[in-house]
């Protein structure tokens, strides 16, 4: 089966059927299935990689760092 690469949406925890447990920030190589693609067409993932700048800023925002 065909295999993609996912990232989950800012703000969006998306269970991960495959392996259990969610997808992770950095993202997944996922089964290109019904459950992803409709992950990817409700808005829940994209197959977009994050940018450095929108990471970096969600870590500053966790650690409380606003350096």
């Amino acid at each position: 089966m065909t295999r993609i690469t996912v990232y989950p949406v800012e703000g969006r925890v998306v269970p991960d059927p495959e392996l259990g447990g969610v997808l992770p920030p950095e993202g997944r190589e996922v089964p290109r299935d019904a459950y992803w693609l409709r992950r990817l067409r409700v808005g829940d993932v994209s197959d977009k990689k994050p940018t450095a700048a929108k990471a970096s800023a969600k870590a500053a925002a966790v650690t409380g760092s606003a350096e």
